[in-house]
């Protein structure tokens, strides 16, 4: 066995982290070099990676089993031979294999997997070679260090190694479990267009209707606006995320003496509107006060993950003022929205 120590030469900002595709001393000699053995007559091609924010660097170089003679040749006799044959026998005096697991890199999620990089410390004379339980790189770091991929969050997987040469051989084992955040759906949740409308207090209920509308009728009435997400298709869903945006098809009037628009999260069943609904239980999720709304509410998260986990097929909001009033001058005043411009856009996971 022939052993070679090579060193990296880099440069970069911030220093650049190097890792050699063989090492059969691992951290013992430090960043950036490495010491690999070649058995005589073998070769082997050493490629040093380096890499930092800015991009990477690679650099390779061929050893060769050729070493040089170790015995020397003089005509002093017995002596020299004896001293020769004493230092080939010391060479020869091998030591059993010893490893050790670690992870360096990892949990890391990409495209959908969370892989983890693992690599073994190993001892023993001659060198020992190393054999892995698996390896989905493919040997790509080198026959010290595996990365192994799991699919699914209830993935687990027991990575093995062994090490072995000519006095033995060493085993040691990594438990390894879904460690990255869970994959995240996103999605604007479906508009149901006939599934809401407005009602115009004591009056009239314009139901299914293509836009809901909240403020002061022209014949100086209440009126509460409702509308319907479907949610049927999220059973077992984790809501992480939910944004309500809407802008008017129209401003009607001057509202401002109704105070605030508030959004509602309400449910009416499965049966059409009826003017009982007007003062339906809610749970408020958020007021504004001008007509061009974006709500990000933890509010609005809750309500949506408590329409799921009671299993309704349907996400329901009424937007109404803080005060139902009228200002008694018989022209329309507040905001009209169409249903159908309405964004409801959630993330979730299963």
């Amino acid at each position: 066995m022939c052993y070679y120590r090579v060193e990296s030469i880099v440069d970069g900002e911030p220093d650049p982290d190097v890792e050699f595709s063989e090492d059969d001393n691992v951290e013992v000699l430090g960043s950036g070099r490495a010491e690999v053995g070649v058995e005589v007559g073998d070769s082997y091609t050493l490629i040093a990676t380096a890499t930092n924010p800015g991009g990477t660097a690679t650099a390779s170089i061929v050893l060769s089993g050729e070493c040089g003679e170790e015995a020397a040749e003089d005509g002093d006799g017995e002596e020299d031979g004896e001293e020769d044959g004493d230092e080939e026998e010391e060479e020869e005096e091998g030591e059993a294999p010893t490893i050790a697991l670690e992870i360096y890199e990892g949990p890391t999620p990409s495209d959908g997997l969370c892989y983890y990089r693992v690599k073994a410390t190993v001892t023993g004379t001659p060198s020992p070679e190393v054999e892995w339980s698996k390896d989905d790189s493919g040997g790509a770091w080198g026959s010290k260090k595996a990365q192994i991929n799991l699919s699914d969050p209830s993935d687990t997987y027991t990575l093995t190694a062994t090490a072995a040469n000519s006095e033995g051989t060493a085993s040691s084992s990594i438990e390894l479990s879904w460690g990255c955040p869970e994959p995240v759906t996103e999605m604007d949740l479906p508009v149901v267009s006939d599934e809401g409308g407005y009602i115009v207090w004591t009056a009239s209920i314009f139901y299914p209707h293509n836009s809901m509308f909240a403020g002061d009728s022209i014949t100086d009435d209440v009126c509460r606006g409702y509308m319907s997400f479907d949610i049927s298709g999220l059973s077992g869903a984790n809501v992480t995320e939910a944004e309500l945006t809407m802008s008017p098809e129209q401003v009607w009037g001057d509202p401002t003496f109704m105070g605030s628009l508030w959004i509602d999260a309400v449910d009416w069943g499965s049966d059409a509107l009826q003017m009982a609904d007007f003062n339906i239980p809610y749970t408020s999720i958020q007021s504004f006060n001008d007509p061009n709304i974006t709500c990000t509410s933890e509010n609005l998260k809750t309500q949506i993950q408590q329409a799921i986990d009671d299993g309704r097929p349907r996400f329901r909001i009424r937007i109404r003022y803080t005060t139902p009033a009228s200002d008694s001058d018989g022209q329309w005043d507040g905001w009209d929205y169409l249903i159908d411009e309405v964004n409801l856009h959630i993330a979730y996971n299963d």
